[in-house]
């Protein structure tokens, strides 16, 4: 039985990314050998590119939101950002780096993608499932939260 939750806090969010960041690997792993002997090593590759570029971006997902929350803060009572960091005198890291890394990620996933299209013959739809992973690890953890917190 589930029990019953009152508030949606930021460590709900991050356990819902790990979990989704988990299915993702796990789903990898699974996939990669029936892909193989279904439609051979190039594909393979290709579900395993997209499945790369899906869990590097659950990981900034969850690094964009650590950092946002951060800057944010907690609100207290009379709608005030009162702030871990700021009541204790110093200030959050700043946004800056996570969304600089945020765009590199974009740009390297971009190159990757753009070189195994170009250097291997397999199926295209092999990178699709592969990138889907993200969305289906997603929609999981979604279902998963909607049960939790309707119950």
């Amino acid at each position: 039985m589930a029990v019953a939750m009152t508030e949606f806090r930021d460590q709900d969010l991050r356990a819902a990314l790990n979990r989704a960041l988990r299915i993702v690997g796990i789903s990898a792993l699974i996939g990669t050998p029936v892909i193989w002997g279904a439609w051979g090593w190039p594909s393979a590759v290709f579900f395993l590119v997209g499945g790369a570029i899906a869990a590097t971006g659950i990981l900034e997902w969850r690094q964009i939101m650590s950092a946002v929350l951060a800057r944010l803060g907690p609100v207290n009572a009379s709608g005030d950002a009162t702030g871990a960091s700021s009541a204790a005198g110093t200030q959050p890291k700043p946004v800056g780096p996570v969304v600089f890394w945020f765009f590199l990620r974009l740009a390297l996933a971009g190159a990757l993608l753009y070189v195994s299209l170009k250097s291997l013959d397999g199926r295209i739809s092999a990178l699709i499932a592969g990138l889907a992973l993200a969305m289906l690890a997603l929609l999981i953890e979604a279902i998963r939260l909607l049960r939790t917190w309707s119950l």
